[in-house]
């Protein structure tokens, strides 16, 4: 599709693109088409102007995202495709060094080896990561295609073209990652529960086969580990729904004080299997504060956020402290500054006063199926909670932070953008 693409927009400028432009310009003057013997182009018109019209009336019809540049590598032309599917990217990727250096290879060869294309594979991180896939072709026209009488007596008798289409990838290279993923990681995680689950299996069948207590013992153990595994499938599962959206931002609008109750209510079970710990929930000032987003989505954020504090602030170790664990959600505006993105915003906070995070894995927390060494071996997880809350919070344009202290306690800070649909709603 993309070689006929090329070639069909090469071929349509050596063999007629002057016509169209000439057409195009007949009708924006109100007069009648092109008619069976084309008139001399007017003289004042130059070469380059003739050259980009001829170009923007095959280009523009591409159903691709389409560049076209000239000899000295400056654009002369993007289509709209090119503006509707990377808007103000279209510059970063022409700076991109794996484009440049696509073009370096394309200046090697000769241009009237039309047939030979040149690949990039661009990665792109601000203001998100996207890439992309650029192929190139250079082509040689004749100047006098375009050029007047007085301008084909120039030197230059030919004129380069380099012609670019622009895929997005992303997805479908997440997709491909996440198998991945799922294959390297996944096999590890279950790996220990299979072999629980086959090692309990044997004893039940050999040995424990008229032991009664034993076999409770070890049904229990068995029902443990097949609750693990069910548990790391869901994460897996939802982790793939959730990036699967990321570049679909939500058109939904979340009430935040509606938002908090709804935390309070479904996390209250947990904490009446805790009598230890307690959780503190401070709703916004304003009742009808609202951001847009996908509420479900953020509510899993905090239940994510309060379950991972809940199990891993109880987790004291030889520095466990008398004060029972306290978990504090909040909701506050924030102006610009501070730390945050321009724009005026709203940051939801889940503080505890657990024992802490070394700095050095603040960094690596958000990546899947990591978890922090010491506390891995004695809190059982999928690693897969915070991967979960940096995708979904990335999807609504939002920010996060983590903020630790050992010995102190653990700050999660998420800020989410209030724009124009997503102004306080007074009463």
């Amino acid at each position: 599709m993309m070689h006929a693409l090329l070639f069909a927009a090469g071929g349509a400028l050596a063999g007629g693109l002057l016509a169209s432009g000439l057409t195009a310009l007949a009708l924006r003057r109100g007069q009648d088409p092109v008619p069976e013997k084309l008139p001399e182009p007017p003289p004042f018109l130059p070469a380059r102007a003739r050259l980009l019209m001829a170009v923007e009336q095959v280009v523009s019809s591409l159903p691709a995202a389409s560049l076209v540049l000239d000899q000295d590598r400056r654009q002369l032309y993007a289509s709209p495709q090119a503006y509707r599917q990377f808007g103000e990217s279209v510059g970063s990727i022409e700076r991109h060094p794996a484009f440049q250096g696509a073009l370096d290879r394309l200046a090697t060869r000769s241009p009237t080896r039309g047939e030979e294309i040149e690949e990039a594979r661009i990665v792109l991180d601000v203001p998100m990561h996207r890439i992309v896939r650029g192929f190139f072709q250079k082509k040689a026209f004749p100047k006098n295609i375009f050029a007047s009488e007085e301008e084909r007596n120039e030197e230059r008798r030919t004129v380069l073209l380099t012609f670019v289409v622009l895929y997005d990838v992303t997805e479908a290279e997440i997709t491909e990652r996440q198998h991945a993923d799922f294959v390297a990681f996944a096999s590890h995680e279950l790996r220990t529960p299979l072999a629980a689950l086959m090692g309990f299996i044997e004893t039940l069948q050999g040995p424990a086969a008229d032991d009664p207590e034993a076999q409770k013992e070890f049904l229990g153990i068995m029902a443990a580990q097949g609750r693990r595994m069910q548990r790391l499938l869901d994460g897996l599962l939802y982790l793939s729904r959730v990036q699967m959206l990321e570049h679909q931002r939500p058109r939904g609008q979340i009430r935040l004080g509606e938002l908090c109750s709804r935390l309070q209510s479904e996390t209250s079970i947990l904490f009446r299997q805790k009598n230890a710990a307690e959780l503190v929930v401070v709703p916004p000032d304003n009742p009808h504060l609202c951001v847009a987003g996908d509420e479900d989505q953020m509510l899993q954020v905090l239940i994510n956020l309060v379950e991972n504090a809940l199990k891993y602030g109880a987790c004291h170790g030889k520095d466990r402290r008398e004060s029972a664990l306290k978990i504090t959600v909040s909701c506050a505006e924030v102006p610009s500054g501070g730390g945050w993105p321009t724009g005026p915003g709203v940051v939801l906070q889940v503080a505890d006063n657990g024992p802490g995070i070394a700095a050095r894995h603040l960094p690596r927390l958000t990546e899947r199926f990591y978890r922090v060494p010491k506390t891995s071996a004695i809190v059982q997880g999928s690693g897969l909670g915070l991967a979960i809350v940096q995708h979904i919070i990335t999807r609504h344009g939002g920010r996060f932070v983590v903020d630790s202290t050992v010995g102190e306690g653990t700050t999660c800070k998420i800020w989410l953008p209030l724009g124009d649909a997503t102004a306080v709603i007074k009463t």
